[in-house]
């Protein structure tokens, strides 16, 4: 039997195989650095955050008055997430046409295709959903801020506060270029310890996490001083394993240890308003972060009596129009991702145009 293409399908007109999709979303950056999550019965979320400083207690003489000492403060950071309504009108036709894994000549009632797709739809609404929290993280990581965009209302910056030296861009010579690296003029390994020293400082976290895009990982591999510094451990031993292998993941692949650094390439990306693919981190961004900075995925009251207002991470529901007859699908949601301690987490620019 021969399709219109002039393929032929196989004689026992049996689909063997799907081709799945490969470009699901990822969420290497909101599950390791943002794994809190919080359901608000409000618009708004608030975080608590202990400011907190290096004070030392006073001396006095023993024979005046104790000094009073202020309490240590609290600071209530206040936000009120972006809403989302992903809203779909299934093709009414699909339940009376064969599905994607369905033999051919098919084999499911109207009834099963018609779940089957509302599944296959309620999936890609999660994976979308997934994907625009991974990008919030990526850019809550990158900026210190997330802009929010979209119809309705105005453009939003969500600015988390994060001291201005922690972002930094890299300029002329200083660039991890492998020819700036071997030349001497750039040292990967130098900005690295420099960079560390300012988040413990700012914050009193400690880094245990550095993320690489692919450029940014080759002048790091390049810098001369740290080839002098890996030791290749045999069975059972340990050190400074770094895998200088070619190795590609989804989302992000483990690159070895150095230090107390677990080091990572990441690569994924998404499509703009504008239909463009984009990176979600800009070839040439380092990530210093680690569990200190207490990420939080946050979650809004859901604007909708159908869910007595609820406080739901995800809201899905369904409803039939009457005449012409057509099932609707809508997914809401009012997310944000939020660093708690945002001076936590550093951000370079080390081979790229700065961030903007």
């Amino acid at each position: 039997m021969a399709t219109p293409g002039g393929n032929l399908i196989y004689d026992t007109n049996t689909l063997i195989a799907v081709v799945p999709n490969l470009k699901r979303a990822v969420s290497f950056l909101l599950d390791r650095f943002f794994p809190n999550v919080v359901n608000s019965d409000s618009e708004f979320v608030s975080i608590d955050v202990d400011i907190g400083k290096r004070r030392m207690s006073p001396f006095v003489s023993p024979l005046v008055e104790g000094k009073l000492v202020e309490q240590r403060r609290i600071q209530t950071n206040t936000f009120k997430p972006a809403y989302i309504k992903d809203k779909r009108a299934p093709d009414l036709r699909k339940p009376v046409r064969r599905m994607i894994g369905e033999r051919i000549g098919g084999d499911m009632t109207g009834a099963e295709r018609e779940k089957a797709n509302l599944e296959f739809e309620m999936t890609d609404q999660v994976d979308m959903l997934t994907r625009r929290l991974e990008w919030m993280a990526a850019s809550a990581l990158a900026t210190g801020t997330v802009t929010v965009a979209g119809e309705g209302f105005p453009t939003v910056v969500v600015d988390f506060g994060r001291d201005p030296s922690l972002t930094v861009a890299l300029t002329s010579t200083a660039r991890w270029t492998p020819a700036n690296v071997v030349a001497g003029n750039a040292s990967p390994i130098s900005n690295l310890e420099s960079w560390q020293h300012q988040v413990l400082k700012k914050s009193g976290a400690r880094v245990t996490d550095i993320i690489f895009t692919t450029a940014a990982w080759e002048g790091f591999i390049a810098d001369p001083l740290l080839k002098s510094a890996i030791y290749y451990p045999r069975l059972g031993e340990s050190g400074n394993l770094i895998d200088p292998g070619t190795r590609i993941e989804r989302g992000a692949v483990f690159k070895g240890q150095w230090g107390q650094y677990k080091l990572w390439i990441y690569n994924e990306w998404y499509v703009d308003d504008n239909d463009v693919e984009q990176p979600m981190l800009a070839d040439g961004t380092v990530l210093l972060a680690g569990e200190d900075m207490m990420g939080t995925r946050a979650f809004g009251q859901i604007l909708d009596p159908a869910f007595n207002y609820a406080t739901l991470s995800f809201a899905p529901k369904t409803w039939v129009s009457e005449d012409p007859p057509q099932r609707y699908l809508m997914m809401q949601s009012s997310p944000i991702v939020i660093p708690s301690r945002v001076n936590a987490a550093f951000a370079a620019s080390v081979c790229a145009p700065v961030f903007g």
